[in-house]
C-alpha cells in the first residue's frame, strides 16, 4: 500500500516559515506519529528544491530536484506518512501542476494542504516582503490591481483539485480567529493529520518572518531604488528592523493590522474576490453561506494616515542608521548624488527625498508629485470631431465635475495650455510632473504655486497653437490658472475634457496612476469627411503617420486607425480604467451605452434621470455622411479595420 504524501504548498505569506521552523525542529516527535519531515530537499527547513515551480532568479542558484530523483527515497521511509512543505508549489503553471500530482501520484497517496489568506491582507503582507527582500521599487498604490490577478484562488487550486481525488485538497483559512487553538501550528496538525499538539512538542513564540512597519517599509522602498548591491540591501532590512523594534515590537509582527492600502482600495479588492472566495467556501469548505473569511471587512468611515514617509520620520531613522553603520550610509549618501537627476522617477524622486535627512540638504528640490487623492479623474479623449462635447455634457449631468476654464467646445484650456504642443513629449518625466501637479493643484485646491512652476507655464505659453488655439484664449488660460481661488474640492468625480489627451496617454497614467479614460469612437469612415482636422493638420499628424500627412479624407482616416490601433495597445496597461465608447451605438442605444458608462465611471444615478439623459439627444445629421462619398478612394485595408471595430462601411 502506498504511504501517504501531504503536500503543503502554501501561501506564501500564510504562516509557511512558522510551520517549516515547526516541522524541523518537530522532525523527531513528528515521527513517533508516524510522519516523516525529510531532510531530503531543504532549503531554510522548506522543501523548495522539490517543488515543481521553479522561480527565473533561481533556476541557476538552486539544485531542484526532479520528482524521480527523490520520490524513491522517500516511498522508503520508516514513516507512513511523508510531509513536504514549500509555498513555491502554488504558484505552479497548471500543466507543471498537473504534471507533479500524476509523478507523484505514482508514488504515494497524495494530499494538498493550502492556507488561503483574505487577499487584501495577501497583497500587503507580500508587498512589504518584496520591499525587504529588495525588488520592489514600486508604490502599492501603483500595483495593487494587477496583484489581485495572482490571487485568482479557484484557478491557483484547480489543477490540484482535478489532479486528486474528492477531499484530498485541504483547504484552510489564514485567520487566527479559525484555527483550531488559535494557532496555525495546532490547525495544521489537527486538520491534516487529527493530531493535537501537546507539551512532546516544541513551540516556538519567536516572530518567524517579522514585517517593517509602514513608515520604515516606504524608507526601504526608497533605498531599494538607490542601493544595487544585495549585500547591501540586506544590511538595510536588519537595521531597519532594529530601528523598528525599538520603536514599537508590535508593528514588526505577521499579523500586524497597520495597512498599506487605504479602506477604499482594500473594499475594492475584497468586493472584486467576493465571489470567487465564496465558490472556495462552498467548494472545498462545504460552507453553504459562501463565507470564507469572518474577520471584520474595512469600512469607509476606518482612519488611515497613508503611506507616505515625512521628513521627520526619515530624519529619526536616518539618525538611527547613521550611528549604528555609518560607512553603510555613506554608501547610501553617494548612491543618492548618483540619482539625485536620473531619469527613472522612482530613483530621481528617491535620492532627493532621502538627499534631505542623509546628505543634510535642508534646501532640497521639493517633489512635486499629484496627491493620492487627485489621482483618479476622469478623462474623456478622442480624435477630433468624435463626439467628445456631447460626452462631456452627459457625465457633467451624471455630477461629473468637469472644472476649469472651458472654451465653446467644453474642452479645458488649462490643460490646452499645458499639454497640447508637440514640446511636451520632449520634456522629462520631472518637468511632466511638475505640470501634472500645477494642472490637478488648479482643478483641485489652489495654491499657491511656485516661481519655478511658473516658469514652467510661461514656456507652455510661449508655444503657439493657432489658428486651433487663439493666443488670447492661451492668455486667459494662464490667468484663470494661476488666479484660481483655494479650495479643498473632494469631489468623488472630477475630470476633464480634451480630445488630444490620447496622444499624452502614457504621460497622464503614470502622473495619475488612477485615472480612468473614455476613449470616444466615431465611424471611421464619417471621421475622414469631418471638416474638424486639427489633430492631423496642426499637432500629431507626421508624428502618427509615415509620408504624407496632409488633412487628405484618405489621411484622415489613416490617422483614425493609427489613433484606435495605438488605443487598442493600451488596454493590458490600463485594463478596467479604459473604456471605449462608440458614438455610433450611443446614438441608436442610448440606454445601453449610458448605462456602460455609468458603470465604467462608478456613478450612480437613478434609472429616472438615466432614461431623461437617453431621450435629451438624437443622431446628428453627418451621422453617415461617408455614403455620399465614394469610397473607392480608401484603401480596402483600411475599410476592413473600420469594419472589424465594430462599424458600418456600406
Amino acid at each position: 500500500m502506498k504511504k501517504k504524501l501531504y503536500l503543503h504548498i502554501g501561501m506564501g505569506k500564510t504562516g509557511t516559515t512558522a510551520l517549516q521552523n515547526f516541522f524541523w525542529e518537530n522532525r523527531k516527535v513528528l515521527a513517533k506519529h508516524d510522519i516523516c519531515y525529510p531532510k531530503r530537499g531543504t532549503m531554510s527547513n522548506a522543501h523548495h528544491l522539490l517543488s515543481p515551480h521553479i522561480p527565473r532568479f533561481l533556476e541557476n542558484e538552486w539544485n531542484f530536484q526532479a520528482v524521480d530523483e527523490w520520490a524513491p527515497e522517500l516511498a522508503k521511509s520508516a514513516q507512513n506518512q511523508v510531509l513536504l512543505s514549500s509555498e513555491l508549489m502554488a504558484w505552479a503553471e497548471e500543466s507543471k501542476a498537473r504534471k507533479f500530482c500524476a509523478q507523484v501520484s505514482a508514488w504515494f497517496d497524495v494530499y494538498v494542504v493550502i492556507y488561503l489568506r483574505r487577499q487584501d491582507d495577501i497583497i500587503m503582507a507580500s508587498y512589504n516582503q518584496q520591499i525587504k527582500a529588495g525588488p520592489q521599487k514600486r508604490r502599492v498604490d501603483l500595483i495593487y490591481r494587477k496583484q489581485v490577478e495572482r490571487f485568482d484562488y479557484p484557478k491557483i487550486l484547480a489543477p490540484w483539485a482535478d489532479s486528486l481525488e474528492p477531499g484530498k485538497v485541504i483547504v484552510r483559512p489564514y485567520e487566527k480567529q479559525q484555527f483550531h487553538g488559535g494557532d496555525i501550528r495546532h490547525d495544521f496538525l489537527r486538520h491534516a493529520f487529527q493530531i493535537d499538539v501537546d507539551d512532546s512538542f516544541a513551540i516556538s513564540n519567536k516572530d518567524s518572518n517579522p514585517r517593517l512597519p509602514l513608515n520604515v517599509s516606504e524608507y526601504k522602498r526608497m533605498v531599494n531604488c538607490l542601493v544595487e548591491d544585495g549585500r547591501k540591501n540586506d544590511d538595510f532590512n536588519q537595521l531597519l528592523m532594529e530601528f523598528a523594534a525599538e520603536q514599537d515590537v508590535s508593528s514588526t509582527r505577521e499579523l500586524s493590522t497597520q495597512s498599506v492600502l487605504s479602506p477604499e482600495q482594500r473594499i475594492e479588492i475584497i468586493e472584486l474576490c467576493r465571489p470567487d472566495n465564496a465558490f472556495v467556501a462552498s467548494h472545498y469548505l462545504e460552507r453553504q453561506n459562501g463565507c470564507l473569511f469572518e474577520d471584520a471587512e474595512p469600512s469607509l468611515d476606518d482612519s488611515w494616515d497613508g503611506i507616505d514617509l515625512s521628513s521627520e520620520d526619515a530624519s529619526h531613522i536616518t539618525d538611527f542608521l547613521k550611528s549604528r553603520e555609518p560607512r553603510l550610509m555613506r554608501h547610501l549618501a553617494q548612491q543618492i548624488e548618483s540619482f539625485k537627476d536620473a531619469l527613472a522617477y522612482q530613483k530621481r524622486h528617491s535620492a532627493r527625498f532621502l538627499s534631505r535627512s542623509v546628505l543634510g540638504e535642508t534646501a532640497a528640490s521639493p517633489v512635486y508629485r499629484v496627491a493620492k487623492e487627485d489621482s483618479s479623474p476622469l478623462v474623456i479623449g478622442g480624435v477630433g470631431g468624435s463626439g467628445t462635447r456631447l460626452v462631456v455634457n452627459l457625465l457633467s449631468k451624471m455630477g461629473v465635475v468637469m472644472g476649469g476654464e472651458l472654451n465653446e467646445s467644453l474642452d479645458n484650456l488649462w490643460f490646452s495650455l499645458l499639454f497640447v504642443r508637440r514640446s511636451i513629449l520632449l520634456q522629462s518625466d520631472s518637468e511632466q510632473d511638475k505640470l501634472s501637479w500645477l494642472f490637478a493643484n488648479a482643478m483641485r485646491h489652489g495654491v499657491e504655486v511656485t516661481s519655478e512652476l511658473t516658469d514652467l507655464l510661461d514656456q507652455a505659453l510661449a508655444c503657439d497653437r493657432s489658428p486651433v488655439i487663439p493666443e488670447e484664449q492661451l492668455i486667459q488660460a494662464r490667468e484663470s490658472l494661476l488666479s484660481a481661488p483655494p479650495r479643498d474640492r473632494r469631489d468623488q468625480h472630477w475630470g476633464w475634457k480634451e480630445p488630444n489627451s490620447h496622444i499624452l496617454l502614457p504621460m497622464l497614467d503614470r502622473c495619475f496612476p488612477e485615472m480612468k479614460f473614455v476613449f470616444v469612437m466615431r465611424n471611421g469612415l464619417d471621421m475622414a469627411f469631418s471638416d474638424n482636422r486639427n489633430q492631423l493638420e496642426h499637432f500629431w499628424g507626421d508624428l502618427m503617420l509615415e509620408g504624407d500627412s496632409s488633412p487628405t479624407p484618405q489621411n484622415l482616416l489613416r490617422y483614425w486607425i493609427a489613433a484606435h490601433k495605438r488605443m487598442q495597445g493600451f488596454r493590458q496597461r490600463m485594463g478596467h480604467r479604459l473604456h471605449f465608447l462608440s458614438f455610433d451605438r450611443l446614438c441608436l442605444d442610448p440606454e445601453g451605452e449610458l448605462e456602460a458608462l455609468r458603470e465604467f465611471a462608478g456613478i450612480q444615478i437613478s434609472k429616472k434621470d438615466m432614461a431623461l439623459l437617453a431621450d435629451s439627444f438624437s443622431p446628428p445629421k453627418t451621422m453617415g455622411r461617408f455614403r455620399e462619398h465614394d469610397l473607392s478612394v480608401f484603401d480596402p485595408a483600411d475599410i476592413d479595420f473600420v469594419k472589424m471595430l465594430g462599424f458600418d462601411v456600406t
